[in-house]
C-alpha cells in the first residue's frame, strides 16, 4: 500500500543507490500469521517519515511466493517466528539467497526471552523487537537503522570486490597481473594434461620503450603501455588472456593453438599490431616488440616451465634481432642459473655469512619519529650479481632450505638489532616470514628462544606476513598468531590489498599493524578510489586500534596527502631507501640532525 512521501528530494537522491527498486520508495515485507499484529505493524510503518510500500504474508508459503517474484525486490523484511506452517526463522537463508545477502531482517515476536533474541541475531537477523514494545518511533528507527546497515554492507562488499579486482589486475592497464595469469595458466595446464587440449604461451617485451620513457617522461610511457594493452586485448578472443607482468613486459595465454606454424602466424600479427604508430598530443611514437613462444603440451605441463621457456625464446629473439622466436630444445635459458646450483650456492652463502641485510626505516610522517626498521635480505651472487629478492624467496620457499634459511636469517637480524637496540630510540625491527613457516610445529618456540638469547624485548620484534599466508591455512595461522601474541611478538599484514583481501581477517586475527600495498600508493595522488580506500582503512584501523602504514611513499606530495587523510606512518624511497645495516646508526644521526619531514611541516 503506497504511503504519501514526506522525504526531501535530497534524501531520496542519497537513498536511491541502496534500494533494490531503483526508486525513492522503500519496499517492505511483513510476515506474520496474526492479522491484528500484522495490521498494527503496517499502520506504524505508514507513519514513518519515509515512503514505504508494504506487502504482507500470513504464512511461510505466502512469504516464499512473494520473495520469489521478480518484482518487487524487498529492501527490508519484518519477520515473526510463530507462523502457522512453520518457524519464521527458517525463511532467513532464503531471504538472504533470493532477495539480497544484505537485506535487513527485523525479528518481530511476542517472545521477549533474551536467549532467543541473541540466537536470532546469530542466525542472521539484524534486529530483535518484541510486539509489546512496538511503537511508531521504534519501527521508524528500525527502518532507518536497517537501511543504514544495508548501505554499510553494500559499501563494504563493493570495497572488498574492488580490492580483490585490484589484487589480480595491473593498476595501470587493468590487465590481469602475474598472480591471475599463473592461476589461469595452471588451470589450462591441468585441462591439457587431462584432455590433451593445446595452447600457447607468449612473452612480449617492447622495443624502444625505454627511449620513449626517458625522452618524454613516464606519463607518455604510460600512454604507450595502455595503448598496447588495449590493442592486444581488443585483438584476442574472450577465452584468451593478456597480462602485464610489469614494466614493458606482457604475457599471453592463447587457447587452441596446436602447432608452431599457427602460433608463429598469430605472433607475427600481434607484432605488427604493436608496431602501428601511437599518436599522443600531436606526437607520433613507434615501438617494436620481441616475442617468444612456448607450446603446451610440447614444452610440458608446468606453468612456471612454460613461462620460462617463452621468456627464453623472447630473449633469443632479442639476441638474434628477430621479431619472434619459438622455444626449441637446447635453447639457452636466461639468465643461465640452475635452481639446484643456486640453492647449493645459497646454502654456502648462509654458512659463510655472506648474505647482506639492508634496513629500511618506517617513520611517523608528521614529525619524523623513527618507529621501526624492516630488514631486507640481499644476495650478491658470485657469478650472476645481485639476485632480486623476490626471485631468491621464490627459490627458497619451495626447497628443503627454507627452515634453515629462515632461522639463520632471523637469528642474524636479531643479532644485529641487539647491538644497536639502545641507540635507535625505541624503534622496532620487522622481519618478513614465509607462509610455509607457519606449518612448522617448533617455529614459535625457536623464535622465542632466539629473541631471549639476544636479550631483546619481544615487543620490539614484528613479523610481517602477507594476506595469502593467513588465507592458505587460516586455522593453523590463527593458532600460530595467537601464540606469537601470547609471547609478546607482533604481527603485521604486509602488502595489504594485494592478495584476496577480506576485512574479516582483521577481526579474526590478532593483527598489530597493516601495511597498505605500494600498488595503491603509486598512483595515489591521481586516483580518487585509492584515496577513498586509504581514508576508509584509516577509519577502520582507528576503530580497531591497529596502526596503518603506507608502503611506497615516493615523494612529498604523496606524503602530505597521506597525512591529511589520517595515514601518519610511512615507508618508502621518499623517506629513505633500504640501507646496509652498517649505515643505520649514521643515518639515525643525520636524520635527527636534519629531520627533513619536521622542517617540511614546520
Amino acid at each position: 500500500m503506497p504511503i504519501p512521501s514526506q522525504n526531501t528530494p535530497a534524501e531520496g537522491h542519497i537513498r536511491m543507490e541502496y534500494l533494490h527498486n531503483g526508486t525513492n520508495d522503500i519496499q517492505a515485507l511483513v510476515i506474520d500469521d496474526d492479522d491484528v499484529d500484522r495490521e498494527r505493524l503496517i499502520r506504524m510503518l505508514e507513519r514513518c517519515p519515509r515512503r514505504i510500500n508494504v506487502m504482507e504474508a500470513a504464512s511461510q508459503a505466502e512469504a516464499l511466493q512473494l520473495i520469489r517474484l521478480a518484482e518487487p525486490q524487498f529492501d527490508i523484511v519484518f519477520l515473526d517466528f510463530g507462523l502457522g506452517d512453520g518457524d519464521g526463522r527458517d525463511l532467513v537463508p532464503t531471504i538472504r539467497a533470493e532477495v539480497d545477502p544484505d537485506c535487513p531482517i527485523v525479528a518481530v515476536t511476542g517472545n521477549s526471552d533474551e536467549q532467543i533474541a541473541a540466537d536470532s541475531i546469530k542466525s542472521g537477523m539484524t534486529e530483535f523487537l518484541t510486539k509489546r514494545a512496538l511503537s511508531p518511533e521504534r519501527v521508524a528507527a528500525s527502518v532507518e537503522e536497517g537501511i543504514a546497515w544495508r548501505k554499510y554492507r553494500q559499501d563494504l562488499r563493493r570495497a572488498e570486490e574492488e580490492l580483490t579486482h585490484r589484487s589480480l589486475h595491473d593498476p595501470l592497464t587493468d590487465l590481469p597481473n602475474r598472480t591471475l595469469l599463473f592461476d589461469r595458466l595452471g588451470q589450462s595446464c591441468a585441462r591439457a594434461r587431462r584432455t590433451g587440449d593445446s595452447f600457447a604461451v607468449m612473452m612480449i617485451d617492447l622495443d624502444r620503450f625505454k627511449e620513449i620513457n626517458d625522452s618524454f617522461g613516464h606519463a607518455v610511457g604510460d600512454v604507450v603501455l595502455t595503448t598496447v594493452a588495449r590493442r592486444l586485448r581488443g585483438h584476442l578472443r574472450e577465452v584468451d588472456t593478456v597480462a602485464r607482468l610489469g614494466g614493458d613486459e606482457f604475457a599471453l595465454l592463447l587457447q587452441d593453438v596446436d602447432d608452431e606454424e599457427n602460433a608463429a602466424a598469430l605472433a607475427a600479427k600481434l607484432v605488427r599490431l604493436i608496431e602501428q604508430p601511437i599518436v599522443h598530443e600531436s606526437r607520433v611514437m613507434h615501438v617494436g616488440a620481441s616475442l617468444g613462444i612456448a607450446l603446451c603440451p610440447q614444452r610440458g605441463f608446468s606453468p612456471a616451465g612454460l613461462l620460462s621457456a617463452a621468456d627464453d625464446a623472447m630473449y633469443e629473439a632479442k639476441r638474434g634481432l628477430a621479431k619472434l622466436a619459438t622455444w626449441q630444445e637446447g635453447m639457452p635459458s636466461h639468465p643461465p642459473v640452475d635452481p639446484k646450483i643456486m640453492l647449493d650456492e645459497l646454502e654456502a652463502a648462509i654458512a659463510h655469512d655472506t648474505l647482506q641485510w639492508h634496513w629500511q626505516p618506517k617513520v611517523d610522517m608528521r614529525d619524523g619519529r623513527v618507529l621501526g626498521f624492516e630488514a631486507l635480505v640481499r644476495w650478491n651472487h658470485p657469478r650472476i650479481g645481485n639476485i632480486p629478492a623476490d626471485q631468491l624467496i621464490r627459490a627458497v620457499e619451495h626447497s628443503p632450505l627454507l627452515e634453515t634459511f629462515t632461522h639463520q636469517c632471523i637469528d642474524k637480524v636479531l643479532e644485529q638489532f641487539a647491538q644497536i637496540q639502545d641507540k635507535v630510540d625505541g624503534a622496532s625491527i620487522s622481519i618478513n616470514l614465509s607462509a610455509r613457516m607457519l606449518e612448522r610445529p617448533s617455529f614459535v618456540d625457536d623464535l622465542v628462544d632466539m629473541v631471549d638469547c639476544h636479550r631483546i624485548d619481544a615487543k620490539r620484534v614484528t613479523l610481517e606476513l602477507t594476506e595469502t599466508a593467513l588465507i592458505t591455512n587460516p586455522s593453523q595461522a590463527r593458532r600460530v598468531v595467537e601464540r606469537l601474541r601470547d609471547n609478546g611478538i607482533a604481527l603485521a599484514i604486509d602488502d595489504f590489498g594485494a592478495g584476496f583481501t577480506s576485512f574479516g581477517y582483521l577481526r579474526d586475527f590478532a593483527i598489530s599493524e597493516i601495511k597498505i600495498d605500494r600498488s595503491f600508493i603509486q598512483r595515489f595522488t591521481e586516483s580518487r578510489f585509492d584515496q577513498s580506500l586509504v581514508n576508509s582503512l584509516v577509519v577502520l584501523c582507528d576503530s580497531l586500534g591497529i596502526p596503518l602504514v603506507a608502503e611506497g611513499v615516493e615523494n612529498e606530495e604523496i606524503r602530505d596527502l597521506l597525512v591529511s587523510l589520517g595515514c601518519h606512518n610511512g615507508q618508502g624511497y621518499g623517506i629513505c631507501r633500504p640501507m646496509p645495516y652498517e649505515d643505520v646508526l649514521d643515518w639515525m644521526d643525520d636524520w635527527h640532525e636534519n629531520t627533513p619531514i619536521r622542517q617540511m611541516n614546520a
